[in-house]
């Protein structure tokens, strides 16, 4: 698979039993995408996708990071 954010080859790590999309990338570090949040995450600009993934980041205290309907803007 391709990483969503930087583009780069990336494995996916999803369990069968998870709605959305579990990500390892070795440049972005392995991260999840909620399911709700997925369509409009693909939408977004290369930079809103990596300020979304810096914020789950910073507010990630166990666990993947996950990029989830209130870190992808409305259009």
């Amino acid at each position: 698979m391709q990483c969503p954010v930087c583009l780069e080859k990336a494995e996916n790590l999803t369990p069968n039993t998870l709605q959305g999309v579990v990500v390892g990338c070795k440049h972005c570090g392995d991260y999840r995408i909620s399911a709700v949040a997925f369509h409009g995450f693909m939408r977004l600009e290369a930079d809103e996708k990596r300020a979304a993934l810096a914020a789950a980041r910073s507010t990630a205290t166990h666990g993947w990071p996950m990029i989830g309907n209130a870190a992808v803007p409305l259009r």
